[in-house]
């Protein structure tokens, strides 16, 4: 704590009391809009961290670094307050935020060299490569596919490409407003941000060795596919069908070709992805695979493992004739070859009802053969895709580990005593769901598909991948296993069924999708139910990414003010330093003045019928201006929110006060005045601090006083009302029968209480400005109630009807 500070301190308390007052409200109203700020970024960050609200963790950063410094400066404004007893907080603080940004920080890309890779060394680099090249070179180096020349344009290519047109802080500007919730905001930030990279230049150094790959490819005039590659792309999480590729591009046009497939990075289905599987920007930063175009007579793709008719292990080969992009957009329904694994793979005919648009026998055994090769050397189930030319050659394009289905999917099932709606459906994601039936016919549909439902659609169109999480079963009339949504709902366990269904689905009805028999019930049928779907679905990684630092951040660990660890000490986590301030700010507020009024010079007596001595500290904007010259002031001249309201309940008109008899400190009278203090004095007076929506009172009747701190204002989470009451010149028993009265009044209205001998503190916090403003009425007419009561209080039987009339008159009071 820097010298300074203390000695101001110190000589604002000796010499300028009412200055010292002012700075110490005006750090007080600095603390509580800081306090405001940063519950509601906890909040929002409590959201992000346990997977209640999917954003991007550039969003995620950016919020804690906001929760940092509002923090930041909450601690300044306690030690401002009193800098002696809280100066070692900021050390404490900065230690927790350390960690935190520690925790939160992001992997700096890599924007080197190199940025060209044949396809063999893709096998060799998968962080330079990304998912599919890397595949694809493993599946021609170790597994021996039949896979065709092509290179790759690395990830690193891809963030010197942003570096290099200065995108790198636009994208992140973006990042930092990504919601995927917020549909309309997903769709604009990505149209966004793919225009800056549509209207950026690809730098020579990669544009020359984009230029030479494709020459040393291709001959002549022959066309070539850009496809995407990304780092996390076709590996534990497949991204299938969430990037563009670029088929049949002539060679000039490959430059825009790749900037066309660096920008599907930013396609509102691929981020809404990335971030529902907890994946941040730059850990799907874009590699480029180029390689020629295949002149497909037939294509598809195939499982090396895959259920056949009768439920066993099988290869499953689904083909189309020409190019196998409407097979995999889920465009069309292909015609599928089982066959068995074994070394030389056989079809199985029973399984294999129409092999029209299907190579020959022996292009699918050898399909067969290869499929259990790669699934070998590449170490798991594969998902091939193939092209087989109007010459018969057979090229693999691409292979990635087989989305399996999840294990409820497999579990066995009692026979059911319920026909179902419809049955005999391809089983495309296996499991169950139910829900209500909604027909998901166009694209804005599409957008408003509600949660849980079981979505009706033509065809599984990618379109429908941004909303899955919303989805509880889907029936579509064509697609596949095959297809991208297939894929991804297999990883996320909604079940799909596919075919023509007859019945006539009425919106809103409910339903039972059985993905694992490929029919439909009516109703939910719990005994096909693998599994509830109750809300929305979140990838472990989601909430694992924020493991480490959510406890740092948000947790709170400081419930009990009374407790001996709340101290700077005991804060660990920023939530918890939060509170400390909140906390020790109000309490240091309502011990602002001592008995003696220091620093009140400048306050103004109160005119007022009420037999009061009662001096008022204006801290700004709490008198209309028509108050500001002269020594006194009128209850009408009192503009603060809380005074008035406590004043109104304080002054009711049904309260009898003896005329005769001035309402003072007459304890401290009795101590030193011997009868030479006039009743007016300073020395015995009560004193109140206001501003537009703060009151701090120190009231005293007689023998004994009451205190209340609020703050009253548009903002709820900054609003309190604390109060406390000590004293009598009643016996002691009976100052607590009237302590007792106190406490079940203002329980009954919601308070925390705590008593310690004949005091009692209660508070009442963080509700709208009328429930605040109602209640400090009802608490201004308890204080001029109870100024008295001791002295005829005798027993609890009194007390218990005490509160019950007290509770009916408050309610009941006339509105003046």
């Amino acid at each position: 704590m820097p010298f300074t500070q203390l000695f101001t301190h110190w000589t604002y308390q000796l010499f300028a009391p009412g200055t010292l007052l002012r700075r110490k409200y005006e750090a007080f109203k600095s603390l509580l809009a800081q306090d405001a700020i940063a519950l509601e970024l906890i909040a929002d960050l409590e959201e992000v961290f346990y997977g209640k609200t999917l954003a991007d963790r550039q969003r995620a950063v950016w919020m804690t670094q906001q929760l940092s410094e509002a923090v930041s400066i909450m601690a300044g404004k306690l030690v401002e307050m009193n800098p002696t007893r809280y100066m070692d907080l900021p050390e404490y603080f900065r230690k927790i935020d350390f960690y935190v940004r520690m925790g939160m920080e992001l992997e700096e890309p890599e924007v080197g060299p190199p940025y060209i890779l044949s396809l063999e060394e893709a096998a060799l680099f998968p962080r330079l490569a990304g998912g599919k090249a890397y595949n694809l070179g493993r599946a021609k180096i170790e597994g021996g596919a039949p896979v065709p020349l092509g290179f790759v344009v690395t990830a690193n290519a891809y963030n010197y490409f942003l570096d290099f047109n200065g995108l790198t802080d636009e994208i992140e500007s973006r990042l930092r407003q990504m919601v995927v919730g917020d549909r309309d905001l997903l769709v604009r930030l990505t149209a966004e941000m793919q225009e800056l990279i549509m209207a950026a230049e690809v730098p020579e150094e990669i544009a020359r060795g984009i230029r030479f790959g494709v020459s040393e490819i291709i001959e002549g005039d022959d066309l070539i596919a850009v496809r995407s590659s990304a780092l996390a792309e076709d590996g534990e999480i497949s991204f299938a069908g969430q990037y563009a590729s670029e088929l049949n591009v002539q060679p000039n046009d490959v430059l825009e070709a790749y900037k066309r497939v660096l920008a599907g990075k930013n396609c509102p289905r691929a981020v809404a992805y990335r971030i529902s599987n907890g994946l941040t920007d730059s850990q799907t930063a874009m590699a480029v695979l180029v390689i020629p175009m295949v002149d497909a007579d037939t294509a598809g793709v195939a499982y090396s493992r895959d259920p056949d008719c009768r439920g066993a292990n099988a290869i499953g080969v689904y083909g189309v004739r020409g190019l196998g992009n409407e097979l995999v957009d889920g465009s069309i329904s292909p015609d599928k070859a089982t066959l068995t694994r074994e070394e030389t793979p056989k079809l199985n005919v029973d399984c294999t009802p129409d092999t029209g648009g299907l190579p020959s026998e022996e292009t699918l055994a050898r399909l067969g053969s290869i499929a259990m090769q790669l699934e070998r050397a590449l170490g798991c189930p594969q998902d091939i895709e193939w092209a087989e030319d109007v010459t018969g050659e057979l090229f693999i394009l691409q292979s990635r580990p087989l989305q399996s289905e999840r294990e409820e999917a497999y579990e066995n099932q009692e026979p059911l005593g319920v026909k179902p709606l419809v049955d005999g459906l391809e089983r495309a994601s296996t499991g169950a769901g139910c829900g209500e039936i909604y027909f998901a016919s166009t694209g804005e549909r599409i957008a408003r598909i509600p949660e849980g439902a079981v979505v009706v659609t033509k065809t599984l169109q990618p379109s429908l991948l941004t909303f899955i999480s919303r989805m509880n079963g889907v029936i579509s009339d064509t697609g596949s296993r095959a297809s991208h949504f297939a894929s991804v709902a297999r990883e996320s366990g909604v079940p799909v069924v596919v075919g023509k269904v007859d019945y006539p689905f009425e919106p809103g009805q409910l339903v039972t999708v059985d993905g694992t028999n490929g029919a439909v019930f009516d109703g939910c049928v719990e005994a096909i139910m693998t599994r509830a779907r109750e809300g929305e679905q979140i990838s472990q990684r989601v909430v694992e990414q924020y493991s480490k630092v959510a406890p740092l951040a948000v947790k709170l660990n400081l419930t009990d003010p009374q407790a001996e660890d709340f101290t700077p000490a005991g804060c660990k986590s920023l939530h918890d330093v939060v509170r400390f301030c909140h906390e020790k700010s109000v309490n240091e507020m309502f011990s602002v003045m001592d008995k003696r009024g220091r620093g009140m010079l400048r306050a103004k007596r109160l005119k007022t019928n009420l037999p009061l001595v009662m001096y008022v500290l204006d801290l700004g904007d709490g008198f209309f201006e028509n108050a500001a010259e002269g020594k006194t002031v009128s209850p009408q001249d009192i503009k603060s929110r809380p005074m008035w309201a406590l004043w109104y309940g304080l002054s009711d008109d049904r309260v009898r006060w003896p005329e005769r008899l001035t309402h003072m400190d007459w304890e401290e009278f009795d101590k030193v005045s011997a009868g030479i203090f006039s009743f007016d004095s300073r020395l015995l007076a009560s004193y109140g601090l206001v501003s537009d929506n703060y009151l701090h009172l120190m009231i005293r009747f007689g023998y004994h006083f009451s205190v209340v701190d609020s703050v009253c204002g548009p903002d709820a989470g900054a609003n309190y009302i604390n109060f406390r009451f000590k004293g009598g010149g009643a016996g002691f028993d009976q100052r607590l029968l009237r302590l007792e009265f106190i406490r079940r009044v203002l329980e009954r209205y919601g308070f925390e209480t705590r008593t310690r001998g004949d005091m009692i503190d209660a508070k009442f916090a963080r509700q709208g400005e009328n429930e605040t403003r109602r209640l400090l009425v009802r608490l201004g007419y308890l204080m001029a109630v109870t100024r008295l009561m001791d002295m005829r209080m005798e027993n609890e039987a009194q007390v218990a009807q005490e509160v019950e009339r007290f509770i009916v008159d408050a309610e009941n009071r006339d509105v003046r």
